[in-house]
């Protein structure tokens, strides 16, 4: 089994349950149907840029058999229908989509909050390890990330940060070798 996050393909009793945790807490599938100009990973502003009222929510994956993830997300909706216009980081036709209705997305910040959450699916030793270093490489990765509107960048300087985000990076390569060798 290799290394790949993607939408759950089915809506198991795990993905239902972990449904429940998020915003409004009821999963559905939602067609993906990018627009023009749209960017990769940048959902508040492809609706926002697109001239429609966002839907926000969380889009849910799944690492199969060892985690599922959440991140914050936005998607439009037309004719009672949810769409994601957002073009997909693996080419996939539909996400899983968790609404929340109590959120909403404050564009004047400029640093916008959409850490994933992680659900694990088994208390195996060293997928928690695994997934403790994939938290930590995305904490490091969220520090030093510069947001400009739409835009954003990885800086990490030279000397101190880059040596831990080559040793992060290091160990959770090592962590995942070792996880998915199982």
């Amino acid at each position: 089994m290799t290394e790949r996050t993607i939408t759950t393909p089915e809506m198991s009793e795990a993905v239902e349950a972990y449904a429940a945790t998020l915003g409004d807490g009821v999963a559905e599938y939602v067609e993906v149907a990018p627009t023009d100009g749209a960017i990769e990973d940048q959902p508040f502003y492809n609706v926002i840029l697109a001239g429609e009222t966002p839907v926000f929510g969380w889009l849910v994956w799944e690492l199969t058999g060892y985690w599922l993830e959440a991140q914050r997300h936005a998607v439009i909706e037309r004719d009672g229908k949810l769409i994601d216009i957002t073009p997909p980081l693996d080419g996939e036709e539909r996400i899983l989509f968790v609404r929340d209705s109590g959120w909403s997305f404050d564009y004047l910040d400029p640093k916008p909050l959409r850490k994933a959450k992680r659900h694990l699916l088994t208390d195996d030793a060293d997928v928690v390890k695994w997934a403790k270093l994939a938290d930590d490489v995305d904490a490091f990765k969220w520090r030093h990330t510069k947001f400009r509107g739409e835009k954003s960048e990885l800086v990490i300087p030279e000397g101190k940060d880059m040596r831990r985000m080559e040793r992060l990076q290091r160990d959770y390569n090592a962590a995942a070798r070792v996880a998915l060798a199982k």
